[in-house]
């Protein structure tokens, strides 16, 4: 009998114990009666930034399961791609690409391939001819999923199959913290040494691969009350460049930006390929890459130790934009 009482008593003792500790625990947190006017306003102020910072962990770890998600995701479309295009062999005009068709398997609005050597740039290209095409993948995954980084998308209004082939292809991209699909391109900016290593962009259509020389690249304005004259160069808009004046319009527009000088000449006739993505410098910009296809018979070497960075080019109007 003493035995249970004596153990009753130690139980007791140690749920008292717990209670107190509790009561001590949320008596800093929890407004208790006969607190005073600061100490309310005090564990206010504490609730507030409790709620904050559990708020800013779920957020921080919805970023990160996104951006797992996505790495995970492009690794597999690599691994798909690369199990065809080592060994892949061009057939009659119009007839597609074992690896093109792999990936049609999985999303019908497949448009082809681009890549950057030893870079992250090393994904699918979508394209979806429809009024809401230049938005529609925005925040959606090559698998069709929900996902922030998106997937790297055509201009809707561009043409590319085995019969027409826009002069200017525009490829769009977010410009991810993770170096995820557009992100590395950053890395072009006002740096001569990144540019002599990665000269050339990759991008094969589902028909046909191509190589091209990168001849510019600068950050933009978007909006024309970000310039002191009100005009801004909508790149995007170049997308037939059959016209010789507009060609040049267009060619013009880019020497005056682009921040390198390089032995890569651009001519009439010539194809372009465009990579767009979001530049942090001031918002809304955009950070822009050009390139155009090698020509038939010649080859793909870039002279780079002759390119430098140009000290003429015209920058943003950085007065008006943070004026």
């Amino acid at each position: 009998m003493a035995d249970i009482s004596s153990s009753a008593k130690k139980a007791y003792k140690k749920a008292l114990k717990a209670k107190k500790k509790k009561l001590k625990t949320s008596h800093w947190l929890f407004i208790q009666k006969g607190d005073s006017g600061k100490e309310i306003a005090s564990k206010v102020f504490t609730q507030f930034a409790v709620l904050v910072l559990i708020v800013c962990i779920a957020i921080l770890g919805n970023e990160l399961r996104l951006s797992i998600s996505t790495k995970q995701l492009n690794t597999s479309l690599q691994d798909l791609y690369n199990k065809y295009i080592s060994s892949e062999i061009f057939g009659e005009k119009g007839e597609l690409l074992p690896s093109a068709n792999a990936l049609l398997a999985i999303n019908e609005d497949t448009a082809g391939w681009v890549t950057i050597e030893d870079t992250n740039i090393n994904l699918p290209v979508v394209l979806r001819k429809t009024s809401d095409g230049n938005e529609y993948y925005l925040n959606r995954s090559f698998d069709g999923s929900t996902n922030k980084a998106g997937t790297l998308f055509l201009d809707y209004r561009s043409e590319l199959d085995y019969k027409d082939r826009s002069d200017n292809l525009i490829i769009y991209g977010h410009n991810q913290k993770d170096k995820t699909m557009f992100g590395d391109l950053a890395n072009y900016k006002k740096n001569i040494e990144f540019y002599r290593d990665h000269p050339i962009i990759k991008f094969s259509s589902n028909y046909v691969a191509d190589d091209y020389k990168i001849f510019a690249f600068f950050v933009t304005p978007v909006e024309p009350h970000q310039t002191a004259d009100g005009i801004i160069f909508d790149y995007h808009n170049y997308i037939d460049l059959s016209d010789r004046e507009v060609f040049d319009e267009f060619i013009d527009n880019i020497n005056l930006r682009n921040e390198i000088t390089t032995p890569v000449d651009v001519k009439f006739g010539d194809e372009i390929l465009t990579l767009s993505t979001c530049s942090n410098e001031f918002e809304p910009s955009r950070f822009v890459v050009f390139a155009r296809k090698v020509r038939e018979n010649e080859d793909t070497v870039v002279e780079t130790n002759r390119a430098t960075i140009n000290p003429n080019a015209k920058e943003p109007d950085w007065s008006v934009i943070y004026g």
